[in-house]
Parts: C-alpha cells; structure tokens; sequence
C-alpha cells in the first residue's frame, strides 16, 4: 500500500474498499498529470518562440532592412529563425496539445505519462540543438544529425502515443483524419530533414531544398493538423454551423494532389491546388459564414472570433501569393500570411480561450492584453505582408522602412501573449465552487489529489494520519479522516470553506456581486 503503518481502521477500511474496486468518481490524479505534461509544452513554447524565434527574426529582418537587400542576413541566422519559429514553438504547441486532448477525444487514454516527459525533454534538447548549434557551436556536424534523429523519433512516438485502443469502437471522423494527415505529414518533414542535414558544408540546408522541407512543414503538416483542430474546436467556441464532411475529404485530396507538384518542383501548379484546398477547408469550417448561436467568450476578450476568422484570411492570402512565389518578396509575404497571419493569428485567438482551461480549469490572467497582443499581431502581420513585396520586388524606399516597424509589432504582441499566458500558468488553480460546496460526504483524496495546497491546510486542523501516509484511499471521506484522528469537524470544514473562498474564480465572483 506504500503508508506507514499503524493507520487508523477508518484507513484500513477505506484500502480495502478501494481494492474491491468501490471507488466509482472520476480520479482526479491523470488529469493532473496530463495538465503539467501540457504545461512543459506550453512554457517551453513560449521560451522558443520569444528568444530563438521572434528575437532572432527581428535582429534578421532589421539586418535586411537596414542594408535594404535580402541576402544582408546570414542564411544560417534566417534558417535557425524559422526552425526555432516553427517547431520549436507552433510544432512544441501542437505536440503538447494533441498528448492532451486527441485521445481523450478519440474516447482512448494516453499510452504513457512518462514517455510523455521523455518526448518533451528529447524535443527541447533536439531543438534547442539544433537552433544553438546553427548560430554559435562548432560541433554542428555531429548535432545537426542527431537532432534531426530525435525529432523524427519524437514525431513517431507521438503517432504511437496518441493512436490507442479507443474505449469504443466508432468510425473515424473528419477531424481525426485530418489530424493523422498533419502527423503523417510532420513524420515525412523529418524524414527528409534526416536526409538532407547529412554531409552539409554550413549550418544551412541548400535553398531549393530548404524551400520544400519548409514548403512540406507548413502545408503537409501545419495546415491539415489545425485544420482538424478547427473542425473540433471552432463550432462550439464560434458557434458556427456544423462543419461539412464532404467538402473536407475533397479539401483533403485536392492538397494531396499538390504533394507531386511541390516535390517535382513545380511550385505554382501545387499552389492552385493549395489554393482550391485552403477554400475547401474554409468552407468546411463554415468559418466565413454567420453563426448560428452566439461565442463562447467567458473570460476572454469577446472580440476574439473576429480574429479568428480573420486568420483563415490570412490562410486564404497565403496560398495566393504562393502562386507567384518565385517572384521576390512574394515566398516571405506568402510564407508571413501562412506562419503569422495564420497560425499566430490563430493561436493568440483560441489559445487564451482553451489553454487556461486545459491547465487545471485556470482562467486567463488579462483580457486587455490578449486584445492588444492581437490587435499588434495584425497590424504588424499587415504591414509585413504588404510591404515585403513592394521592398523586395520594387526597391520601395518606404517599404523597406515599414519592414522593422512590423518585426517590432509582432514581437511586442507575442512578448505580451508569452507574459499573458505565462502568468495565468503562475497563478494558483481557482476553485470553482464555494464554502457552501465543501462537503464532508466527498473524499479526502479528492481534496488533496484536486487542490494539493489543502494538504498541509487538513493536517494542520488535525488530520495527523494524512502525514504520516504517502497515499491516501481513494473510497475515505473526509468525514471518516476526521472521525479517525479525531479532530474537530465543523473547524476542518470552515477552513476549507475559507481555503475556497479565497481561490475562487473571477467568473464565479462576478456572478455572486
């Protein structure tokens, strides 16, 4: 049983019913589990995307700007960026997540929690690696391989993990198989990663075929895996019709077709079908279409379906300009719109909206700065994405001066949705009920497994044996611990009460006053 013995018989008791299988509530002990695996994600997400992702990219784009020609920036620099940018904090983001959410949602569990933290250490090191290695270390030839091993076995193990036996067998839906579509997608980004990283002669993948890997990163993985988390979560948020099947299998083929055209290097013939894919999805999602009930906008800024819409836009303009992408300035734009307009757009939408609630049902820190960090994002996205052409293509004086105003509005909005969501993770868990909800009828462990901090609060009102044992009987009420040590139960009770009152979430306050 793991305790100290001698326990009360109350004690004793309760371990037997636990073993005869009694306990019937939802364990509160995996959930938790899952939430600080998601929150090593989240935080180390974060990290990427302010230091090597953001900060790096802007000191890149203020290089280009100030010598106003596109190859002023080292191409290792411009390379380090976007790997940090795009795996580092989109790839960590949505890693983290699909171990939370895909199967719990397939109705399965996730194969193990340990291997969890050994993907999320494997990843930070392979791309904190491969990132430091590109812009400092002398050892990159023998690095650059090895990371590029451990993200491809991370992508594998990630398929593994998430692909259990479901509790029910039910056919497979659209969001599911888009989902799988972007994993597959991301195995066969770093499988080519694999191949090309060997017999380099700098830290930087030749451009025609750094071009396709990133090409492969963002339409084969990004775009279908948040395309099928749209499907599962912008209904209900936006509350928007139910998302079409048929137009999204027909999304779904169309941007397969354009995996021969992009390999074969025939890039504008892959973007028509990009193209005609991106507008499947859209309509699919019914996102530009009115909604039929109102949003989901409890303890977010209300405007954020605005943005979210609007990053589909930005989806739409990308594959647009992808069209003309051997023109110069229209990859950056086209590529811009894809990983800003789009995926930032998007994240700094939904993310505040679903994060907080993923982390032990915290709520967001601050409302304003999640509509300034949008509002920033945007209009540095804008002018970015207007600009870059009009700089690269036209020699414009003036866009080449806009150009670093957008990198610093940009890092200002993702500074404050690092700040935001980084001081909702330091925030203690709110309690979303009261005093009048404490009962002695609930078990101990569900207090101390929900809200560790009441652990030390119950010992110090008399409940000397929860000390003394290192795990307690899921099936022993609280009214049974305090019986067994004898203590006082209307004194346990009213600090509980106290204890719950004080972390009481703003939503549940609010609606009190």
């Amino acid at each position: 049983m793991g305790v100290v013995f001698p326990l009360p018989e109350a004690w004793q008791r309760a371990y037997e019913r636990d073993a005869a299988g009694w306990f019937h509530l939802a364990d509160p002990l995996p959930e938790r589990r899952l939430a600080r695996l998601l929150a090593a994600f989240v935080v180390t997400g974060l990290i990427f995307l302010l230091f090597p992702g953001t900060l790096i990219g802007v000191w890149n784009l203020l290089t280009i700007s100030r010598h106003q020609h596109p190859e002023a920036a080292s191409t290792v620099w411009i390379q380090a960026h976007g790997h940090a940018q795009l795996f580092g904090w989109v790839g960590t983001f949505i890693i983290g997540i699909s171990l939370y959410t895909f199967p719990k949602f397939r109705g399965a569990r996730l194969r193990s929690v340990a291997l969890g933290w050994a993907m999320w250490a494997a990843w930070t090191a392979a791309v904190g690696l491969r990132w430091s290695s590109a812009v400092g270390f002398p050892d990159w030839k023998m690095i650059w391989p090895a990371s590029a091993s451990t993200e491809l076995a991370v992508a594998l193990l990630l398929v593994w993990q998430v692909t259990g036996r479901a509790a029910r067998p039910r056919r497979r839906e659209l969001w599911e198989i888009l989902i799988y579509s972007g994993f597959a997608g991301l195995v066969a980004t770093f499988m080519l990663q694999v191949f090309l990283v060997r017999d380099l002669a700098e830290p930087a993948i030749p451009p025609d075929r750094d071009y396709f890997l990133v090409w492969l990163a963002l339409w084969v993985f990004c775009f279908p895996t948040v395309w099928g988390y749209s499907v599962r979560f912008l209904p209900a948020f936006l509350g928007l019709r139910p998302s079409g099947s048929r137009s999204g299998y027909v999304g779904l083929v169309l941007l397969g077709a354009s995996i021969p055209f992009a390999a074969t290097g025939h890039y504008r013939a892959a973007a028509v079908f990009v193209l005609a894919a991106v507008g499947a999805a859209c309509w699919s999602l019914r996102i530009f279409l009115p909604s039929e009930r109102p949003a989901k906008v409890s303890g977010v800024d209300p405007r954020y379906p605005w943005f979210a819409r609007a990053a589909f836009g930005w989806l739409g303009l990308s594959a647009v300009l992808g069209i003309w992408a051997d023109a110069p300035g229209f990859t950056g734009a086209s590529r811009h719109a894809f990983t800003v307009g789009f995926m930032a757009t998007l994240i700094l939408s939904i993310g505040p909206r679903i994060l907080p609630s993923f982390l032990n049902s915290r709520e967001l820190w601050s409302r304003d700065l999640m509509l300034v960090s949008l509002a920033l994002i945007s209009l540095g996205c804008l002018l970015r994405v207007s600009s870059e052409p009009l700089a690269y293509f036209a020699s414009s004086s003036p866009a080449w001066t806009v150009l670093p105003v957008s990198a610093l509005l940009e890092l200002a909005a993702l500074a404050l949705f690092a700040v935001n969501i980084g001081r909702t993770l330091a925030t203690p868990v709110p309690a979303w009920f009261g005093r009048e909800q404490v009962k002695d009828t609930m078990p101990l462990y569900w207090y101390v497994t929900s809200y560790p901090a009441t652990r030390s609060l119950l010992i110090e009102a008399g409940l000397r044996t929860l000390a003394r044992a290192r795990e307690v009987p899921k099936s022993l009420t609280l009214r049974e611990a305090v019986e067994a040590d004898g203590a006082d139960l209307a004194t346990v009770l009213d600090r509980l009460g106290d204890f719950f009152e004080s972390r009481m979430a703003r939503a549940l306050r609010t609606q009190r006053n």
